[in-house]
């Protein structure tokens, strides 16, 4: 009886709203990737390269 509650179809919408969210996430960090200022984009790859202290923004 549990097997069969298990394997019906009422947990099946987790594995659809995880794949959405994982969608979602992916298409944002996407958009903001695209969108980022070149200068933004230099100043952090510097990062490691820097010595000392940084001047702000």
């Amino acid at each position: 009886m549990i097997g069969d509650l298990l394997n019906s179809s009422l947990y099946a919408w987790i594995g659809t709203l995880s794949l959405l969210m994982f969608f979602c996430v992916f298409v944002a960090i996407t958009i903001r990737t695209l969108l980022t200022d070149k200068k933004i984009t230099m100043s952090e790859a510097e990062i490691p390269l820097d010595d000392g202290e940084r001047s702000p923004r």
